[in-house]
């Protein structure tokens, strides 16, 4: 777990603390996986706690995977995710 993140049990049953703002979340986290920079999604997973996949290609199938799955995604993104996903045998779904 990343520094400074605490577990759903050490935090009394809340994830995040009580100034969570969803849409500046959701903002920062179309920011970083829209730019396709390892490191810009690397701070944004490290910022909310996010755990860190050992493996590189399951990274990018995680970034992917959520990309495919978000409704205002641009489509040149869309098109890159979608084709990754399909060169490297994964799904689009989430499930």
């Amino acid at each position: 777990m990343p520094r400074g993140c605490k577990s759903v049990a050490q935090s009394g049953g809340r994830r995040m603390n009580a100034r969570f703002n969803p849409e500046e979340f959701v903002k920062e986290r179309n920011e970083a996986l829209f730019s396709l920079d390892e490191k810009k999604i690397k701070a944004y997973m490290k910022k909310y706690c996010v755990p860190e996949p050992h493996s590189e290609r399951i990274f990018w199938a995680m970034v992917y995977k959520a990309i495919c799955n978000i409704v205002d995604v641009p489509p040149e993104v869309k098109v890159k995710a979608k084709a990754w996903l399909k060169e490297h045998g994964f799904k689009e779904d989430i499930r």
